[in-house]
């Protein structure tokens, strides 16, 4: 007799009664009515939902549970829908045993289909972090309880497998542009190391790998984390592939721009990269490539090609939505051609490095709104601002003088880890990339010295002999 006969959840509600009782029984008769689901109802109802969703426990049958959630999510029209259906996700997230996905890992991909179109991606983002961040405690604890020795866990893989939730919650984080959501989602999700793909993810498990990994390039980006960024954006080309991407080329332009800002130089793709994937991606990013030329020449130069090579390529970034990378990149560009600057010159007069870089044309000259910009004013407050320990600047009467000199850590600056108590491991490191500093100036002097070695081997005194008449001139 079915006790729930007159409900529009009359099947799934008796089959998900007896999960305590037989969980293989279950499981057979639970997944096929899965596998075939269609939403019983026409519209919203809230009192049938209610009903449904209160006589399921989502500890017992998670997936039945899952699936009304799903039905809320999928009908919810109005405010007030979208706040049940939130309850219930939520409900889903804290009391569910996730694990159950296991059993028929397409739920996950429904449940993030769904909550992918409720149309707030501020809420989307905030109820998929919750299901993730439980999904992840969930498989680290299975992975824990599966190891014989706890002690042998140590550098041992997380356990956490990437899912469509996963990659959902990324592109959601980025559509809703919400600092407080990029910054949990950063630190709870992205920074999540996984132990593989799994079977939560059907079909192309390359393509969920490349998604998941340019959207959490996108939050690190907004977030500031340019390094994190570039990472991500770097192992969208980690998996072979037999075409190349759409994912790919908009993760190479987004790369060339942040990797450019942050160091200055051409980004590369990895060694192991077909090279004939690359020059496909090389060729639909022709425009971007040309930008990097412009904005990485060999030794002193203008900004002025690389400020106009923007300005032509505004509607190309602005169709790509790299416009604020772009902006980004502007702001960061003088800095690297100052500083090539101090591979020729030891110090300059801040007139002549302005003429020399063509800081008249960045648009930071002429933030002031003045008639008559103060170019060699705003180049000062820009180098102040750049906080660069190898550039600095030495104001006197005579005018104002950019000294370049090398990052040297002295015994003084560095902190005494007898002093720091707990801080000793960050005083050991301090002191570690100090001599690393030491070791590669070092490095370049002794370069340097084998290049003036070579240079005065060639020039014609030496040829001569004239070491040897001095000697015999001198006796």
């Amino acid at each position: 007799m079915n006790l729930f006969r007159g409900s529009a959840y009359s099947n799934l509600l008796s089959v998900a009664e007896r999960a305590p009782l037989s969980t293989a029984k279950t499981h057979s008769l639970l997944v096929p009515l899965l596998q075939g689901w269609r939403v019983p109802l026409q519209e919203f109802n809230a009192d049938e939902l209610n009903r449904a969703l209160g006589r399921v426990d989502p500890a017992r049958c998670t997936l039945a549970y899952a699936q009304i959630a799903i039905d809320c999510v999928v009908l919810c029209r109005t405010s007030e829908h979208a706040e049940l259906a939130a309850q219930a996700v939520r409900r889903l997230a804290g009391e569910g045993q996730l694990q159950q996905f296991l059993e028929y890992p397409a739920m996950l991909q429904r449940l993030a289909d769904a909550l992918g179109r409720i149309g707030e991606p501020g809420l989307a983002c905030s109820l998929l972090a919750d299901v993730v961040e439980s999904l992840i405690a969930q498989m680290a604890a299975d992975r824990i309880s599966t190891e014989q020795d706890a002690e042998q866990r140590l550098g041992r893989n997380s356990g956490v497998r990437l899912t469509p939730v996963h990659i959902e919650c990324a592109r959601q984080c980025v559509l809703a542009r919400s600092l407080a959501l990029h910054q949990r989602v950063a630190s709870q999700v992205l920074s999540v190391a996984l132990d593989g793909l799994g079977s939560l993810v059907g079909g192309q498990r390359g393509r969920a790998f490349m998604e998941y990994n340019y959207y959490a390039g996108m939050v690190f980006a907004a977030l500031g984390e340019a390094d994190a960024a570039l990472r991500a954006w770097q192992r969208v080309f980690a998996l072979p592939a037999r075409h190349v991407s759409a994912i790919s080329i908009a993760a190479y332009k987004r790369r060339a721009l942040l990797h450019v800002a942050r160091h200055g130089t051409k980004p590369k793709l990895p060694p192991f990269f077909a090279s004939a994937h690359a020059r496909t991606i090389e060729g639909h990013a022709a425009a971007y490539v040309a930008l990097v030329d412009v904005c990485c020449p060999a030794g002193v130069a203008s900004l002025a090609p690389a400020v106009a090579k923007v300005t032509e390529m505004r509607n190309v970034l602005q169709n790509d939505e790299n416009a604020g990378l772009a902006r980004h990149l502007l702001h960061e560009l003088p800095a690297h051609y100052i500083r090539r600057c101090g591979s020729v010159y030891a110090s300059l007069h801040v007139e002549r490095l302005a003429e020399l870089i063509g800081f008249s044309t960045h648009p930071l000259a002429a933030t002031r709104g003045r008639e008559a910009v103060d170019v060699v004013g705003a180049l000062v407050r820009y180098i102040r601002d750049m906080n660069d320990p190898g550039v600095a600047l030495d104001e006197s009467a005579m005018g104002v003088v950019v000294r370049f000199m090398p990052v040297r850590a002295t015994v003084s600056s560095l902190p005494n880890s007898a002093l720091l108590g707990g801080g000793g491991a960050g005083a050991e490191r301090q002191w570690m990339e100090a001599v690393q500093m030491k070791v590669a100036e070092a490095t370049a002097l002794r370069g340097r010295l084998e290049e003036l070695d070579r240079h005065l081997a060639l020039t014609k005194e030496y040829a001569v002999g004239s070491r040897d008449k001095t000697l015999s001139n001198s006796a």
